[in-house]
């Protein structure tokens, strides 16, 4: 069976091997660690154990991950990684082998010298852009005024004079001096410079009519100006910034150089994180376990097969271990675990986006993958297509070590590639019709409509399928007449109605329609109350074969996905086609071949992914898949940059 049988088991050892059991669960990876305080037995356990407690030892891990996530950004920030197109959605990591990590790990008191100077030369540059900044905005400021020619200090008012530079909106200037000149007897003012906006003044008048000149400025929205701080012209002011920027320039690059020099930690940087992580992960994990003085007790979920391994292991590397295993009771809220082949486990990524098995039913991945796999090679439907999928599939797994759901992603566009590749050398498409060869049975683009009819015979069979394996899991249950009734009726009108569109099954097909029809009629409504209430819903039930119709009918997309990629192709050929003729031409027809054809191949593997995944999920998953399972998730060893190889003895 795909899905792997739990046992629950319990663990009791002494307090002096509490970590060094934990170490050997994280290795081992493979048991699912249960919280004992949420276990039901709990109100009775506590009167005996007390919840063990490492939030402070958890606190102090998450503070240094904390501190060396700063370093390992800080380092991003001015010299950042640079990752593949790949790498970027697969996240990969750096290969190092056992002794350089645990070099590392035992050098973990270098990480707090590196986060030192980490923040100092931070702290360092936010100074230096603060005053950068600074120097930018009075510059700005000054610009205006570096024609003017009075040092600033010497800008200040006497007992008898007031001096002041001001901003006035350009086009009010003509009239602020026009007032001045009729209100103010004795002043002087000079326009500096002026822009779109703005004029740029200095004003000089007597302090008795300061009153005057005062309301006029504000009349005509004159706004005073001030340079506090600052000696000498505005020019000299501005030559003095220029100097303090490009020194700023310079102490900036001093900074990115010393930085540059703490590059060589970043490695170490990593491998510590993930070391630390790890740490961080078996103290979370002390905190599912409970204790007396001398004692500690955990419980979890560990694949059947298993056990005995676990087992032998403790015993070989610990003294006081006692583990205890049974198989799981009514009511339990069981881990699943699929266990497929090495070619249908590609296969289970689809099927966990969908949902994870209960344990009560059947993982359908084995029965799906032949359908995905027929199904997203007549949606590509490209031989030359297909030996490029696989050939990046294949150098993605060769490049980056992926596990979990992206391996089984990359593995499962590997199988689409050979499944494309066959399509297209049945129905005769290599990279459109770039290469001409004749298909071993039909090119949908002569004929469409023998395409649609097999489209349609692979969904029925695919529907029926479903239907099957609903009916095996009525059985296993117990109910066997629910499978004949719901199943085995159903395939008896369906196949009758068929058969009476052939020939030579006329006679067959009218007998076993009309008696599929009376039985469902008569047991569809067996769980209503009352004869009307029976029979008036089974003969709505008939109405149902419309939604057998339409799920088959669904299938077209089979079609015209494989058409789409097929015309998508041929039209690169021939729009490449018109450029031969010179060497510019056949220069610009390589490109358009090169990119057209990667572009229909990546846009045509999206969507053979896609609606091939919904066949599934709607028109089959739908007939007899319920989900709603937990996925196993065992308390292992995981990292996030590093890799370590493993040494083959």
């Amino acid at each position: 069976m795909p899905i792997v049988e739990m046992q629950r088991i319990s663990l009791f050892a002494h307090q002096q091997e509490k970590d060094a059991v934990i170490n050997i669960l994280q290795e081992l990876g493979i048991v699912e660690l249960v919280d004992l305080k949420e276990s039901s037995a709990w109100e009775e356990m506590k009167l005996l154990l007390e919840p063990e407690e490492a939030a402070e030892e958890v606190a102090q891990l998450e503070s240094r991950l904390g501190e060396i996530r700063y370093c390992l950004d800080f380092f991003q920030r001015y010299f950042p990684v640079q990752k593949s197109f790949i790498e970027q959605f697969t996240g990969a990591r750096f290969n190092i082998t056992p002794e350089e990590y645990k070099e590392f790990v035992a050098k973990g008191e270098e990480t707090d010298l590196v986060y030192r100077n980490c923040r100092e030369v931070d702290e360092e540059q936010i100074g230096l852009r603060n005053e950068e900044t600074r120097c930018h905005n009075l510059l700005s400021s000054l610009a205006p005024w570096a024609g003017f020619s009075l040092p600033l200090e010497q800008i200040k008012d006497t007992k008898r004079l007031r001096m002041q530079l001001s901003t006035v909106p350009a086009d009010e200037l003509p009239v602020l001096q026009k007032a001045l000149a009729e209100t103010v007897a004795d002043y002087y003012l000079e326009v500096v410079s002026a822009d779109r906006d703005l004029a740029y003044v200095f004003a000089l008048y007597l302090q008795k009519e300061s009153a005057e000149v005062g309301e006029i400025f504000k009349t005509y929205g004159a706004t005073e100006v001030s340079f506090p701080g600052l000696t000498g012209t505005a020019a000299q002011s501005i030559e003095e910034l220029d100097g303090k920027i490009a020194e700023i320039q310079r102490k900036r690059e001093e900074l990115r150089q010393r930085v540059e020099k703490l590059l060589i930690h970043r490695p170490h940087m990593m491998a510590y994180y993930d070391y630390l992580e790890g740490q961080r992960a078996q103290k979370e994990a002390i905190g599912n376990l409970a204790r007396t003085e001398n004692t500690f007790m955990l419980e979890g979920w560990v694949p059947a097969p298993l056990v005995s391994n676990l087992k032998k292991t403790l015993m070989q590397e610990t003294e006081t271990a006692l583990l205890v295993s049974r198989d799981p009771e009514p009511g339990e809220d069981v881990p699943v675990l699929l266990q497929n082949g090495p070619v249908s486990d590609a296969y289970e990524v689809v099927t966990r986006m969908y949902s994870t098995p209960s344990r009560r039913e059947i993982d359908p991945t084995p029965l799906m993958a032949p359908f995905f796999f027929v199904f997203f090679g007549m949606c590509l439907s490209d031989a030359g297509y297909g030996v490029i999928l696989s050939l990046l599939a294949y150098f993605i797994t060769r490049k980056i070590k992926l596990k979990g759901m992206g391996k089984q992603l990359i593995k499962l566009l590997f199988l689409g590639g050979v499944s494309a590749f066959l399509a297209g050398i049945v129905m005769g498409s290599y990279f459109g019709d770039l290469i001409k060869i004749e298909p071993l049975w039909f090119n949908p683009l002569d004929d469409p409509m023998r395409m649609l009819i097999v489209s349609c015979i692979l969904g029925g069979i695919h529907i029926f399928t479903g239907m099957a394996v609903q009916a095996y899991q009525s059985i296993k249950r117990g109910r066997i007449w629910d499978a004949v009734f719901d199943q085995g009726l159903w395939y008896l009108f369906l196949i009758g109605l068929v058969l009476l569109f052939l020939p030579q099954g006329n006679f067959a097909g009218k007998w076993m329609s009309i008696t599929g029809a009376v039985g469902l009629v008569l047991t569809q409504g067996r769980s209503q109350k009352g004869i009307f209430k029976k029979l008036s819903s089974g003969l709505v039930s008939l109405y149902d074969v419309t939604g057998f119709l339409s799920d088959v009918l669904s299938y077209s997309r089979l079609l015209a996905l494989g058409l789409a990629t097929g015309v998508i192709a041929s039209a690169i050929n021939t729009m490449a086609g018109l450029l031969t003729g010179s060497v510019v031409g056949v220069i610009v027809m390589i490109i358009i071949l090169l990119g057209g054809h990667s572009f229909n191949l990546i846009i045509n593997t999206l969507g053979a992914y896609v609606h091939t995944s919904r066949l599934q999920y709607i028109e089959f998953f739908g007939k007899f898949f319920e989900g709603g399972g937990r996925s196993f998730q065992p308390f292992c060893k995981t990292t996030k940059f590093v890799e370590i190889e493993e040494r083959k003895a």
